[in-house]
């Protein structure tokens, strides 16, 4: 989260205005401030739209602002960090610090199930599980495949019938060294059998530092802020004589 703060520099805004101006320009200041951070959020809604690839609403929707009083001069722009199991500042935190990448819920599942060794992520493959428009997987889903491989059963879909199963990393079973670690779906087809992995299991994962949001707030201030509050002033001192 950034802090737009001017406080500092009203002296150098107030020099050169008459005093009933100067008396107005706390309130031009804190209207100036909601402005601009207003902007810095839709600005940083925009850049996530364009880093990530169909970002769910649940991200996209997640910058917010706060506004400045004239007791106050000071508005904030960020991701929302609060509220619910998972926040969207979680989520995403790695591509604005960089590095490894975090547990997802689904993996923690899988883990506490006994299928993700630790210190490894399960990623989905490209046609072996149902993902939603934005290319996640289901929490739902994820509990099927769970509930699934815990009974050992074989399950249907249609006419088809299928079962899953767990390649741990460095397995050594003749049947089953040769498929990458991963969850696996054999699937009965007729008289054949095909195998397609529902997720693989990598040993680590990092980001790049894709989102500097010190950068995006700082860019609006600069684009903004002089702009709002030379309007906020004008109407100030217009409306209140």
């Amino acid at each position: 989260m950034i802090t737009i703060n001017v406080s500092d520099n009203i002296k150098d805004v107030t020099r050169g205005l008459d005093d009933f101006a100067r008396q107005q320009v706390p309130f031009a200041i804190a209207q100036a401030l909601t402005f601009t951070a207003r902007n810095a959020a839709a600005d940083l809604k925009r850049e996530l739209g364009s880093v990530f690839d169909r970002p769910t609403p649940f991200i996209a929707n997640s910058p917010f602002s706060t506004a400045a009083s004239k007791s106050s001069l000071k508005a904030t722009v960020g991701i929302r960090d609060k509220g619910g199991r998972a926040t969207p500042a979680q989520y995403i935190k790695e591509h604005f610090d960089a590095g490894a990448r975090g547990n997802k819920p689904m993996e923690k599942a899988m883990r506490a199930a006994g299928y993700l060794p630790a210190g490894w992520l399960a990623i989905p493959s490209g046609d072996g599980v149902k993902k939603d428009a934005f290319g996640n997987v289901s929490r739902a889903t994820v509990a099927r495949i769970l509930g699934t491989l815990k009974q050992g059963t074989t399950a249907r879909k249609g006419a088809n019938a299928f079962r899953l199963f767990v390649v741990p990393p460095g397995d050594k079973r003749k049947s089953t060294r040769h498929l990458a670690p991963g969850i696996w779906s054999a699937n009965r087809v007729g008289d054949e059998t095909v195998l397609k992995p529902a997720f693989l299991f990598v040993k680590s994962a990092r980001y790049d530092k894709v989102l500097d949001l010190e950068k995006t707030v700082g860019a609006t201030v600069q684009r903004e802020f002089a702009r709002q509050f030379g309007i906020a002033l004008s109407a100030a001192i217009r409306t209140a004589r």
